[in-house]
């Protein structure tokens, strides 16, 4: 049963959409696939959600709509042959918008809200406010579900530095985040503020949301704040921006006489900023005692006491631990809970209160546990991940009845569907393939990730669900059979925490899940909207002690976690073979993987170039794997590119090696420095990565270097120390054993065959 969300706009900066979202994240955790769609999406965003149009729900499944304003889509809402509801995300009253172009949506709004209750069969308001206009609505079936935030996306770090700066001024700041709109009343916001200029005469109003310039509202608003003095109309702003804003205020206020919820107030809570509200509508609902609430717009006396909030120290502490308390009512577990009362139906079952017993053969033997391993790419791939993974499930495959859930793409650039869907084989892996919904073009996505790869922390649920979604691989199938088949794994085994398929698929099943996360320090590990995959699974098996300390560093509640590792197969190689085959003379260093700017391979060959230059016996450099960047950029005295090498190949490349270079700066593992210590070859690897460093140190087997000259001299030692080196990184090596870590495997689903699920995890928001 997957559920569905109908909104009439998917625009950033809209609360609906943000909502949606939010929405979307908890059916999630109650095990529902679903996708968003909307009468009008923002260009750049088609990634994430779908249009209207395209909805066509399965009779068993949910369709919930999102309704704030009159909108064509509550007709065809109450046309679809499904279980049907309505988010109520209230509408704005008429008498502040009569004779403007809003009042005729306004009242259509109204309309269409009483003219679906007898086609919904749940109504959820956003506040009591709201769910107590769906009763008057003729709605039946109502609930409240509140809205919540997150609030680290709220910490000071967050704030664009270059904003706070600008904005931090000596002087009372007060601060309004709403859209200029005339039942926002800001207006009377500025009469406040001219108020307290009288008190403080450095006071400062800052009004953050969107406007419309020429209009006549907007006009006389400005001359109010000309007035007044002191006013900046800061316009809509960036989640970073809006977080600077916040933290540079020493007071929230809100003259608003109607709000259906309030998020802006909820917002200031989390940027742990005193908030004064005007009682009006859901507003003293929202603020549920906490902040200060006043009933009657007397100026004078709400401008000292603006004044008290703003600079009375132990007041204002006191405040802010009222607003503390009440903030974690706003949580995603809190609004998961209430999701679970409004519609029972939606919850996973209850988790046993004994352990559950090993299903049995008929002839009495145990049976094997069923698991699923999801992965992006799997079979004839290129990839460390994905070769990873490869290797765990055929090792695992004589213990556990294991499927492969991944998509049809072969190259991780395109995710363009390759392979057929359906099932497959993999010797004795099950593999089910599913179509990926969408190529990726690489140009938009590397301009959006160098925007948000600036500053990680730095963005919203919607941007960062935005730059996952283009990320990909998007496979609604792939989830649509997590949803329908979960409950009937006995694990999930989720390998690489980068990719839609684990950062959306693994809150579904999560209370079965293990994670391999293959992370590395990059900008996307510190995105939220990672933070179920590290933080609701059963394990984590990492693979090297540098990513469990990073992940620790970064996700101090993450699940339980060890490290495990890779097992190392001991192939012979033959380098006589390799070089007779390519016309080898003379001794070469080695590279195989993917030829790829992102694995440092332009650095590499910049090094090579100048040892070339410098000393006249200087190694060649050969590459091996597939091609991600112009072949032409592979010349050079001295370089030679092999292509895609098939296994034995590789093997007999890495023993006639004089070393392997792993240039990348990012790994979470290098299978490549374990495979080429296993034949004594040693390594040179990038100083840059903690992962290879520590891999080297530990090993013993090769030498890190930083820049040319650190590869000059790492290169020398290598050419003076290789017998001791080759030695010393075989027995490394050989210490990584499949048998252990297929042991460890076991044990951690062990733990969830014998202990019983545990209730849903209470995350920090």
């Amino acid at each position: 049963m997957a559920v569905h969300q109908l909104i009439p706009s998917f625009v950033p900066g809209d609360a609906s959409a943000q909502a949606a979202l939010h929405l979307q994240l908890l059916l999630r955790r109650l095990g529902h696939a679903g996708g968003l769609y909307a009468g009008e999406v923002a260009s750049g965003y088609a990634a994430l959600a779908h249009p209207a149009r395209a909805l066509s729900p399965a009779p068993e499944d949910w369709v919930l709509y999102h309704h704030g304003i009159g909108s064509p889509l509550s007709g065809q809402l109450m046309h679809l042959r499904c279980r049907r509801g309505v988010v109520f995300h209230n509408i704005s009253p008429l008498r502040f918008y009569r004779g403007t172009r809003l009042a005729g949506e306004l009242a259509a709004g109204r309309a269409q809200l009483a003219a679906m209750a007898p086609f919904v069969e749940v109504a959820l308001g956003v506040s009591d406010f709201n769910a107590r206009e769906l009763r008057a609505a003729g709605h039946a079936r109502v609930h409240t579900v509140p809205l919540f935030v997150e609030p680290e996306r709220f910490a000071r770090d967050v704030a664009d530095p270059r904003l706070l700066a600008r904005l931090a001024r000596p002087g009372l700041t007060l601060l309004g985040v709403s859209r200029v709109m005339p039942h926002k009343r800001v207006e009377d916001l500025l009469r406040l503020h001219a108020e307290v200029r009288q008190l403080r005469p450095d006071a400062r109003l800052l009004l953050v949301g969107g406007y419309e310039p020429g209009s006549r509202y907007f006009r006389a608003l400005q001359r109010q704040a000309h007035a007044a003095g002191g006013v900046s109309f800061l316009g809509r702003l960036g989640h970073a921006q809006l977080v600077a804003a916040y933290r540079a205020a020493d007071l929230f206020v809100s003259m608003s006489e109607h709000e259906g919820f309030g998020v802006p107030l909820v917002e200031a809570m989390a940027a742990e900023l005193p908030v004064l509200a005007y009682a009006a509508a859901a507003v003293p609902e929202t603020l549920g005692g906490a902040g200060v609430a006043f009933d009657e717009k007397r100026y004078a006396l709400l401008a000292e006491l603006a004044c008290e909030l703003g600079e009375n120290g132990p007041l204002r502490a006191r405040v802010l631990a009222g607003q503390q308390r009440r903030l974690r009512d706003f949580s995603a577990d809190a609004a998961q809970a209430a999701l679970v009362r409004a519609l029972p139906e939606l919850s996973q079952p209850t988790a046993p209160a004994s352990p559950r017993p090993r299903r049995r053969a008929a002839a009495g033997a145990p049976r094997r546990p069923r698991v699923a391993l999801v992965v992006q790419r799997y079979g004839e791939v290129t990839g460390g991940a994905e070769r990873h993974a490869q290797q765990v499930a055929q090792h695992l495959a004589p213990h556990w009845e294991l499927t492969v859930l991944t998509t049809c793409a072969k190259d991780h650039l395109t995710w363009e569907n390759e392979f057929p869907p359906g099932p497959d084989r993999d010797g004795r892996v099950r593999v089910l393939r599913f179509p990926v919904e969408r190529v990726r073009h690489m140009r938009p996505f590397n301009a959006l990730s160098r925007t948000l790869f600036a500053r990680p922390r730095a963005h919203d649920r919607l941007t960062e669900e935005r730059w996952l979604a283009e990320q990909g691989p998007v496979a609604p199938g792939l989830l649509r059979h997590l949803e329908a088949e979960g409950a009937r794994y006995d694990g999930v085994l989720f390998f690489t925490y980068l990719y839609a398929p684990t950062a959306w698929g693994l809150p579904m099943v999560a209370r079965r899940a293990l994670v391999v996360p293959t992370a590395h320090d990059e900008p996307p590990l510190r995105f939220g909207a990672f933070r179920d995959v590290f933080e609701r699974p059963r394990a984590l098996l990492c693979n090297t002690p540098e990513e469990l300390a990073l992940l620790s560093r970064l996700y101090p509640a993450h699940a339980p976690a060890q490290v495990v590792g890779v097992g190392v197969d001991r192939v012979r190689g033959s380098a006589r073979r390799f070089r007779h085959k390519h016309g080898l003379s003379r001794p070469y260093l080695l590279y195989v993987g993917r030829i790829e700017a992102g694995k440092g391979i332009p650095e590499l060959l910049a090094h090579h170039r100048l040892l070339r230059r410098q000393y006249a016996d200087a190694p060649d450099l050969v590459l091996a794997g597939a091609l991600h960047m112009e072949r032409s950029r592979l010349t050079g005295e001295g370089v030679r590119y092999v292509g895609r090498v098939e296994e034995q190949e590789k093997h007999d490349a890495l023993a006639g090696a004089l070393a392997v270079v792993v240039p990348s700066r990012y790994e979470s593992l290098s299978l490549l420095v374990l495979e080429a210590l296993s034949h004594a070859t040693p390594v040179l690897v990038n100083a840059g990565s903690e992962v290879l460093v520590g891999q080297v140190q530990r090993s013993g087997g090769g030498r890190a270097y930083a820049d040319y000259p650190g590869f000059v001299s790492a290169l020398r030692e290598v050419g003076e120390q290789r017998e001791a080196l080759g030695r010393r990184g075989r027995g490394f090596a050989q210490a990584h054993t499949w048998p252990k870590v297929v042991a460890a495997y076991r044990r951690e689903l062990a733990r969830i065959l014998e202990t019983p699920l545990e209730p849903l995890k209470e995350t920090r928001q």
